[in-house]
């Protein structure tokens, strides 16, 4: 009963927290709309809102969930443009990455579909902190070739606006939360990953590389599978990010995707071990 209190607090203030954010942004976006040479302060300020709104979250995880989170010092500047490769186990992956990263360092972005933009909420923080959106129009009687030759354009043109607003680029490279079915469905050859789609992440190193992304490496760590609700209600568990960094030159001499697959190996075998630990443990 006491987790369930604790998960419907935890979350309550989290929304109230990302509410209580949307009237300062819209104001911003609207200053930024009828004052252009406004633009580059309102980004400055939606950074700033996005930081304190991160340190209430945290606020909320460790006072309210009293879930135990170790995390990395990462020593990100702020104007840093930085790329985050990560495995997904949860909705929680966010709220971490973003304790992680943008508390002192770039606040994160990611990759949004254009009918994201067209709910409330979601659009207006789309806007305010310039997420890229991917605008996905397949044609009739276009190839598979095609249409991906597409999906890489579209990712390109993206993530230009990063040349303005430096950011911490997030991709999940598995593409989805990792699910038993779907490792069994994908016939991963992982242990505990599913397998990463390397041709989203080479796209976005292609169109950052002029910038000279820091590329960082986060590996999410639970000590059991938990649900989001599970999460917020402090079950008993340990939760904690890895993280490594490397220049954007590395990944590129390597070529994104193998680079992408031997750090999905290591991370798949250090995963697999922690996970054979803590069964021994619970048995």
């Amino acid at each position: 009963m006491i987790a369930h209190v604790r998960a419907a607090v935890s979350l309550v203030a989290i929304v109230f927290n990302l509410l209580a954010w949307s009237f300062p942004l819209a104001f911003l976006l609207l200053l930024r709309a009828t004052i252009p040479s406004f633009r580059p302060r309102s980004r400055e300020l939606s950074a700033h809102i996005d930081r304190m709104a991160v340190a209430i979250d945290d606020w909320c995880l460790r006072s309210i969930s009293r879930v135990p989170i170790n995390l990395p010092d990462l020593k990100l500047a702020p104007t840093r443009t930085c790329i985050v490769v990560a495995n997904h186990r949860s909705w929680s992956d966010v709220f971490l990455l973003q304790s992680m990263i943008s508390r002192h360092g770039p606040i994160i972005k990611f990759l949004c579909k254009q009918e994201l933009a067209y709910i409330p909420l979601f659009g207006l923080i789309i806007l305010a902190f310039d997420f890229p959106i991917v605008r996905r129009k397949t044609k009739v009687g276009q190839s598979d070739e095609a249409r991906r030759a597409d999906d890489r354009r579209r990712v390109r043109e993206a993530c230009k606006g990063l040349y303005e607003s430096p950011a911490a680029m997030l991709s999940f490279a598995e593409g989805t939360r990792f699910t038993w079915d779907r490792h069994r469905e994908l016939a991963s050859p992982y242990q505990v990953l599913l397998p990463p789609r390397s041709s989203g992440f080479t796209e976005i190193v292609a169109a950052l590389q002029a910038l000279d992304p820091v590329i960082v490496d986060a590996t999410l760590i639970y000590s059991r599978d938990v649900t989001f609700w599970e999460f917020l209600g402090g079950a008993h568990i340990e939760v904690s990010v890895s993280a490594d960094q490397f220049s954007v030159q590395e990944v590129v001499d390597t070529s994104p995707s193998a680079w992408l697959k031997s750090r999905w190996s290591q991370k798949d075998a250090t995963l697999a071990t922690l996970a054979r630990f803590n069964d021994e443990r619970v048995e």
